[in-house]
């Protein structure tokens, strides 16, 4: 009995002890300053993507009490809905960047995964489209371009969020259309286009010629 004792204090002495604190610790190591930092930029997108999410709530509360309404009849209404797709980007940036405020600071590898996944799933579109911009940039652009015109001019006096937004648009850049065509843009549109008179009789025909 007094050997086996000896023994195992011999074998005791001979491991050195860890605490577990210390050990899991050592194990899944963050540094406090990458932990804050990352906690804090996470946050601050947080606060736009909610901000985001009351802007298009609010422009799309707007539309839904006006005479038009929000109508989404087609893959074109939502992408030219300003406020729709102002609330879907809020809504992308919420809760991305709630997986990673939440999983810095709580050290949540899931959360921290599923951080990392969205943003390589953004990074990779992203750099997808870079790649058909300069490899066919004619197609692209005139694939643009007339889809602006066909969607956008036409849909001018249909939604008055989009109104706006090209109205900006043609100021900011100092332009009339939204192609190299310019004003021969406009054409396209109902109360517009510089038709006859007998096909036209909108006010406002050939205004913005």
């Amino acid at each position: 009995m007094r050997d086996s004792r000896q023994q195992h204090g011999h074998l005791e002495r001979m491991v050195p002890y860890t605490p577990y604190r210390q050990r899991s610790r050592n194990a899944n190591y963050i540094s406090p300053l990458l932990k804050y930092t990352m906690f804090f930029f996470n946050f601050v997108f947080w606060l736009v993507g909610g901000g985001l999410i009351g802007i298009g709530f609010y422009a799309l509360v707007d539309q839904w009490q006006s005479k038009e309404g929000v109508r989404i009849d087609s893959v074109a209404d939502v992408l030219f809905n300003v406020g729709l797709i102002i609330a879907i980007i809020g809504v992308l940036i919420f809760f991305v960047s709630f997986a990673g405020c939440i999983g810095a600071l709580r050290e949540n590898t899931g959360l921290l995964k599923l951080y990392s996944i969205a943003l390589l799933i953004f990074f990779l579109a992203e750099l997808l489209i870079a790649i058909l911009c300069f490899v066919f940039p004619h197609k692209i652009e005139g694939f643009v371009s007339d889809y602006l015109t066909d969607n956008m001019i036409k849909k001018y006096r249909e939604d008055a969020d989009l109104q706006n937004l090209i109205d900006f648009i043609q100021k900011e850049f100092k332009c009339c259309g939204l192609s190299n065509r310019n004003f021969e843009d406009w054409s396209k549109n109902e109360y517009f286009n510089c038709t006859r008179r007998e096909l036209n009789p909108s006010v406002e025909r050939c205004r913005t010629f």
